[in-house]
């Protein structure tokens, strides 16, 4: 064994030799010799790139991305860089030509020999989107216990290659299919029940108060006030929810519940609407917020707000107002004692003082504007669980009849996985659940618990769980089925419905349109599909494509990373948990209205409006929106934000607790906007340098442009640095500001500094100058807000195989003035999507 592990050695380093040698007459290496090696050859690796290492053997395309990348940075005219001998045209015209040759015939030799198979799994939300639209039963894979959470690439959750199974996995999806099919086929029958809560009955236990009220001459109804930062009390009063209100005969049953509450706010001048939460009450006595709302109704003309939220097996649930640090209240310390809790204590409305405590602090200052956000309700209404028509019409005879025969069961298990595999099924597929039923059937099981037996089978098996492509043999293009599921779980995130699967059934979205003459050669445009443009167009248009809408920017946008390092509450008073919720949820509307719009891909740079609800409108100082949740809010030129790169959430999720991080924010820009991820800094690379107790305040621009005098980090931080310090203007949570707060030395706080060159020599003085830098690049961000688009619709990381391709689409998407659903259309479109 040893010999022959020998053997195998000596061969290929012979082999790499021979190669070595034989490409050593190439055009190419002459011009890589006599321009590249000086400074990606061994006495010097700029960018850590030697270019004489480079593997020259293309079909094995490790390195196929370093060549193309050498391809652009020539073409650009980056390489050489200014002070050393320049190429002439007639040299760089023959070594592109040869090289970019050479990469295609490659990327060809790899197409033939492609694996027959790949499988990609689902992410949670693709599986709990999936059991919906196959059972119309709501599931949430994300609780505790339930499905394990996704690896991560650069954001995205869907990558196959990163999203392995394990014995763990296995065991979750046992666990969520049982479960998934238990909603679907209860027991009992699902019975909408609805319950009114009133304050009365909330704060007082429903007793009779009136006399108290008569005692002071006051008519009003009694109304439950609640304080900022001090959750509710863990007994019955207080309760936000309690399954008992339902009554004593059954628990209510998980699902999809509306909640309706009436209820109205005190403001603060200056300040933040109230916000309420609702949730289950933590171990730590903290209110998980199942649902949050800004109460922005007043006092006196109260509003109904509604909401529809799943519940996994209802529990209790507590009121809690969030409000930022500033507005604490002292902790809450003296109200806790003083008014919340005191018996006897009463409220009907603000005005009527006597009611109050008497040592409890006051609630207005001398001009009668509130001192702190308050929320006053009167009453909580819950119902559900909520079936519609269309979801129980999914579950329409899924069973088989008692007396079935076994060739029924058969037709009826057929049935079912031809829907869940997302595929037609064959009998024998089928025989080891059918064997499974009989044996539940021969051990006294009634058809139905027999049936779901084999049901749950078909929940766990591979075909359900993965996205299977190439099966059973190898071509270059996706069949109809498995092009109907990537469009589907592409634009969806979830299974077909009966449009595609009738279209796949049919052959039809492959079926390509030809031209009329036979003269005429097949343009592109004539090879694509009528109904597959009609099935794309058709897809686009439904509600489904919302979950597209979130998934794709909050993956794109890496907004998993905002409260990674959640902000110091001492430093960043204004900032709360629902400004964290707000500001994650304002780039995904801002997608929305991007999408829904089609407007161009350049608002993303720069825009003169943005998406805000209340407590965004108050932490950036716009106006506010007239109604509630997120508005359209138009945007003047001192307000410092338009598109998503001085959004809140971008820039507080590229910075930790306490300060802003310019490099991170680099960072961010680079794969984000022009989807290039620099390469990693150097091994022991020494962190910025802290400023010592008797030193000057300096700003951390001015720390790490001298750190980066270290001729290992100056490559990198010469395109990386500029990215981010154009907006140093904006604090780690994403304020504006003039001067940056630094922490130790002497000395007043510095002024920002946000100019900065651009890696290709343009200079910007501001983030306003450098955005407009970004517009003058758009087709770059086109380019690469293809790839990223790709990227999600694939599953996989692209290749230079891709090239040509995106390039296709890029094409494509300019010839409809770059509008942002048919830059998505143009993706789905694609030839791209066909290929396996």
């Amino acid at each position: 064994m040893k010999h022959t592990l020998l053997a195998a050695a000596l061969f290929l380093i012979a082999s790499m030799g021979f190669a070595s040698a034989a490409h050593a007459g190439e055009p190419y290496e002459a011009f890589v010799s006599k321009y590249c090696i000086a400074c990606h050859g061994p006495d010097q690796q700029e960018g850590e790139l030697r270019i004489d290492q480079l593997s020259r053997d293309f079909a094995l395309g490790g390195e196929a991305h370093r060549w193309a990348e050498v391809i652009e940075r020539v073409n650009a005219g980056d390489m050489p860089p200014e002070g050393e001998l320049q190429p002439t045209q007639d040299e760089i015209a023959v070594f592109v030509t040869k090289l970019d040759s050479l990469i295609k015939a490659g990327r060809a030799a790899r197409m033939a020999a492609r694996p027959p198979v790949s499988h990609y799994r689902l992410s949670r939300e693709e599986y709990q989107n999936t059991v919906y639209d196959l059972l119309g039963v709501h599931y949430d894979p994300t609780k505790p216990g339930e499905l394990n959470e996704d690896t991560l690439w650069h954001g995205y959750e869907r990558i196959g290659s990163e999203l392995t199974l394990s014995a763990s996995h296995i065991e979750s999806y046992y666990r969520a299919a049982e479960t998934v099919l238990n909603r679907a086929l209860p027991d009992e029958p699902v019975e909408t029940r609805k319950v009114r809560k009133t304050a009365a009955q909330l704060r007082y236990g429903g007793k009779d108060h009136q006399q108290w009220l008569d005692r002071f001459g006051i008519k009003r109804q009694l109304r439950y006030l609640m304080l900022p930062n001090m959750p509710q009390p863990r007994e019955e009063l207080g309760r936000a929810f309690s399954p008992n209100w339902f009554g004593k005969d059954r628990t209510p049953q998980s699902g999809l519940y509306r909640m309706r509450l009436q209820a109205s706010g005190l403001r603060p001048l200056g300040g933040p609407f109230p916000n309420l939460r609702i949730g289950p009450k933590s171990s730590s006595n903290v209110i998980n917020g199942l649902i949050e709302l800004d109460v922005t109704a007043p006092e006196d003309n109260p509003a109904v707000y509604e909401v529809e939220v799943m519940l996994e097996k209802p529990t209790e649930f507590s009121f809690d107002v969030v409000a930022p640090q500033a507005y604490d209240i002292r902790g809450g310390k003296h109200f806790k004692s003083s008014v919340t809790y005191k018996p006897g204590y009463l409220f009907t409305h603000s005005s009527e003082s006597e009611l109050l405590a008497p040592v409890a602090p006051q609630m207005f200052d001398q001009d009668g504007n509130a001192i702190f956000p308050t929320v006053i309700v009167d009453w909580i209404e819950w119902e559900g669980p909520l079936e519609t028509e269309a979801e129980r019409s999914l579950r329409h005879g899924l069973l088989p009849p008692d007396d079935a025969t076994v060739d029924r069961v058969a037709e009826h298990l057929q049935r079912f996985a031809g829907r869940a595999w997302r595929r037609p099924v064959q009998p024998e597929e089928l025989d080891s659940y059918l064997i499974a039923y009989q044996d539940e059937r021969d051990a006294g099981e009634s058809t139905a618990d027999a049936f779901r037996v084999a049901m749950k089978g078909v929940l766990t098996s591979r075909h359900f769980i993965y996205l299977v492509e190439g099966e059973p043999e190898v071509r270059e293009h996706l069949n109809d089925w498995e092009l109907a599921s990537r469009l589907s779980y592409f634009l969806w995130s979830s299974m077909p419905d009966e449009g595609l699967f009738a279209a796949a059934q049919n052959g039809a979205l492959s079926n390509v349109r030809r031209t009329a003459s036979p003269s005429k050669s097949v343009t592109s445009t004539d090879k694509m599909s009528v109904v597959l443009a009609d099935e794309v167009d058709r897809m686009l248009t439904q509600s489904r494509v919302n979950r597209f809408i979130k998934d794709f920017s909050r993956q794109w946008l890496q907004l998993h990373r905002l409260g990674m390092f959640p902000p110091d509450r001492g430093i960043y008073q204004t900032y709360d948990e629902w400004l964290e919720t707000s500001l994650r949820n304002e780039p995904i509307e801002f997608f929305r209205e991007m999408f829904t719009k089609n407007l161009p891909i350049d608002n993303f740079i720069e825009s003169d409006w943005t998406m805000a609800n209340a407590r965004i409108s108050d932490f950036y100082g716009i106006p506010e929106p007239t109604g509630i949740g997120f508005e359209r809010i138009s945007l003047k030129s001192g307000d410092h934000r338009g598109g998503v790169l001085t959004m809140g959430a971008v820039l507080g999720l590229t910075s930790d607790g306490t300060r802003h991080r310019p490099v991170h924010r680099g960072v961010w820009v680079s794969e984000t906007i022009f989807n290039q991820t620099p390469p990693p800094p150097p091994a022991n690379v020494d962190p910025i340098d802290p400023i010592p107790p008797e030193g000057t305040k300096v700003t951390i621009r001015d720390r790490i442009e001298a750190h980066a005098v270290n001729a290992s980090c100056a490559a990198c931080h010469r395109k990386i640095d500029p990215l981010g310090l154009a907006f140093d203007q904006y604090d780690a949570i994403g304020q504006w500001r003039t001067r940056e707060r630094v922490e130790g030395g002497k000395g007043q706080d510095p002024l920002v500094d946000a100019s900065g060159v651009m890696p290709d020599g343009r200079d910007f003085q501001d983030a306003q100058q450098f955005k407009h830098l970004l517009l003058e690049d758009r087709d770059k961000f086109l380019r690469a807000f293809i790839e990223h688009l790709s990227t999600y619709a694939l599953r996989r990381v692209l290749t230079v195989d891709d090239a040509d391709d995106i390039e296709a689409i890029v094409a494509e998407a300019k010839k409809n003035q770059y509008g942002v659903r048919d830059i998505v259309r143009a993706v789905a479109m694609s030839e791209l999507m066909r290929k396996r």
